[in-house]
């Protein structure tokens, strides 16, 4: 069964959170990941300037999809060329007074930004995922789920009514169900004897859905058409469905109290600022009220 817990608030974050993501958050969590390593390792030198591992990892972030072209092997030497370029050509420019120059400096102070957002909105989330907190937002995924009969069977299709109620004479002669889907199904269950897990009614074409659930645990159907051939049905298990426990969830659980945290905490931040935009008449905000901004609407 599919459970894809909390997709629906995770496509409803805004455009702050989609602003973050885009301005390079997963290579700076790439980067944590890999702080146990030793970053002031030297890769090159440049004319006595160091190169590290550390800056390769910055380069990382930068490539984007420049570097997912190259091959994985080749990316190691690929980064590090580029790195020893940049190195060059940098000094070359700053020769040739091109630091001085406006639009260097507007660049430069929209790379500091960048990288003070990148590192301020990496601390509110990893603040913000707290066990209380995990376990809210789990709570809060989980409270509108609807428990469903769910059916684990095994199956054989073929492709004939004939050939169906051959292998259906076999099983009732004692063959192993296992070793006959193995050995005849034409799909790709055959490599599991015919395993196809849990599942619900909805899930399933509808001939080979009320075949299966109208079956006792223990007990094989007779042949049963749908539009994918012939199925010979074996049911396991019935059960009810219950939503995934929280330790296999958890990653992703942690991942939306991040990405919630860094939401609010910017959507805070604008509705405290004075915020004007050429063209635009402000709204007044009622007395005791933030006041309104352009933000984004997030929920």
């Amino acid at each position: 069964m599919t459970f894809n817990i909390g997709a629906g608030s995770l496509r409803n974050l805004g455009a702050s959170v989609l602003l973050c993501a885009a301005m390079g958050l997963g290579s700076v969590a790439h980067a944590q990941d890999q702080a146990a390593d030793d970053g002031s390792e030297v890769v090159a030198t440049v004319d006595g300037v160091d190169i590290t591992k550390d800056d390769v990892r910055l380069a990382v972030g930068e490539m984007g999809e420049v570097l997912r072209q190259v091959p994985p092997n080749q990316q190691g030497e690929y980064l590090i060329s580029f790195l020893i370029d940049i190195a060059l050509v940098s000094r070359e420019a700053e020769k040739d007074g091109l630091d001085d120059g406006e639009a260097f400096k507007r660049q430069m102070a929209f790379s500091r930004n960048k990288a003070l957002v990148q590192a301020k909105l990496a601390v509110v989330g990893e603040e913000a995922v707290t066990d209380e907190a995990v376990e809210a937002r789990y709570q809060d995924a989980i409270k509108d789920f609807e428990a469903k009969e769910e059916v684990r069977a095994r199956h054989i299709l073929v492709e004939s009514e004939e050939k169906a109620k051959e292998l259906k004479a076999e099983l009732d002669g004692g063959a192993d169900f296992e070793a006959l889907a193995a050995e005849h199904s034409t799909d790709g269950s055959k490599a599991n004897g015919g395993d196809l897990g849990y599942f619900s009614k909805d899930m399933v074409v509808a001939p080979f859905g009320e075949a299966a659930f109208s079956t006792e645990p223990g007990s094989v159907t007779d042949p049963v058409q749908s539009k994918f051939g012939w199925h010979i049905i074996k049911v396991e298990d019935k059960r009810m469905s219950a939503p995934p426990p929280l330790d296999s969830v958890r990653k992703e659980i942690e991942q939306e109290v991040r990405q919630l945290a860094r939401r609010d905490y910017v959507q805070s931040l604008r509705d405290g600022a004075d915020i004007e935009r050429p063209g635009e008449e402000a709204e007044a905000a009622p007395e005791g009220d933030a006041p309104k901004t352009d933000a984004p609407k997030t929920e």
